[in-house]
């Protein structure tokens, strides 16, 4: 028992040739991770923009709007969003950069606006929304970010019987 933790132990402590490829792998490992990030957060981002897109008075009487729950979700996405584009453009990408750039004015619009709008306000805000085609760009560059991450990802294996069977055919 005592030879099998020692073993473990000095496994632990030993360093390992061969870091070359390990800096390599943490690049990409590194970006692998911030593209599902940022592609959740788009996610997220988008379903709120739609949300506010599609609110509405209840009736024509109605003199205002809650929108406090799309107000707190803008807050939480706005400090993500900040960090996300400060990442961006550390690592060169300028394009993802931009567009989280746009969202981030959007979302302070959403955030510092008041909980209970007139629909005259929330006709405003949606057609900044409309006017800056921020819900589009999000929806491209969250499919740019599928496409990337599906291109990263290894085919998986084929094994013997699937070749026999595309063979037949």
């Amino acid at each position: 028992m005592a030879l099998i933790i020692a073993a473990f132990v000095a496994g632990r402590f030993t360093k390992r040739d061969g870091t070359g490829d390990n800096i390599a792998s943490k690049e990409q490992v590194r970006e692998r991770i911030l593209v599902v990030a940022v592609g959740e957060h788009l996610g997220h981002s988008e379903r709120m923009l739609i949300e506010l897109s599609n609110e509405a008075p209840d009736n024509a009487k109605q003199k205002e709007v809650d929108i406090s729950a799309e107000q707190r979700r803008a807050e939480d996405l706005l400090q993500e969003n900040r960090l996300y584009r400060q990442t961006a453009l550390q690592e060169g990408d300028a394009g993802l950069a931009r567009v989280l750039d746009e969202l981030e004015r959007v979302l302070l619009d959403v955030a510092h606006s008041p909980e209970q709008v007139t629909p005259v306000q929330l006709q405003a805000i949606q057609k900044k929304i409309e006017a800056r085609g921020i819900l589009f760009k999000v929806r491209v560059v969250n499919k740019e970010l599928q496409q990337r991450q599906e291109a990263r990802e290894p085919a998986p294996a084929q094994n013997d019987s699937t070749k026999r069977e595309r063979n037949k055919v």
